[in-house]
């Protein structure tokens, strides 16, 4: 279960990297703030999972460059695309992300906290397409995640 926290580490680089991508090309400049609160959302969640990949003697690379080049290719792929299509397919891909790491939560024995954190993010940033699908902004959402796991 250990390599998970790696591959959801090395998820928040791709995240950062992909968000990061859209909050500096996205045409639609009314959404910026949503970027930059997804953006938080991930830079906190890697920083949080950084000690449990230290305590495993997991080596990881806060700037792998292989995840943010495809982090920057897979938001090329939907950087164009009108805001209710991209939302609806933002929400379609991360959905079953979610799922898995609500699984990995479950099933975690040890590293519990590195378990639910992976799980809770996904969760925020899932709710949060979802609200902007029936035209309420998700901010809040990633604002309480942060708020939450600021303090932790």
């Amino acid at each position: 279960m250990k390599e998970h926290i790696h591959t959801a580490y090395k998820g928040e680089i791709y995240g950062i990297s992909f968000f990061s991508y859209f909050a500096n090309n996205y045409t639609d400049k009314s959404h910026y703030q949503l970027w930059e609160a997804l953006i938080d959302v991930e830079v906190l969640t890697a920083k949080l999972l950084e000690p449990y990949l230290d305590k495993h003697s997991i080596e990881f690379d806060k700037h792998d460059t292989d995840m943010q080049l495809k982090g920057i290719k897979d938001a090329k792929f939907w950087v164009d695309l009108p805001w209710n299509q991209l939302v609806q397919t933002l929400t379609n891909w991360v959905e079953p992300y979610e799922e898995k790491y609500r699984l990995w939560a479950e099933d975690a024995k040890e590293d519990i906290h590195a378990f639910t954190l992976i799980a809770d993010h996904e969760t925020a940033i899932f709710q949060c397409w979802k609200a902007e699908i029936n035209g309420t902004s998700g901010v809040p959402i990633l604002l309480r995640f942060i708020k939450q796991y600021s303090t932790v």
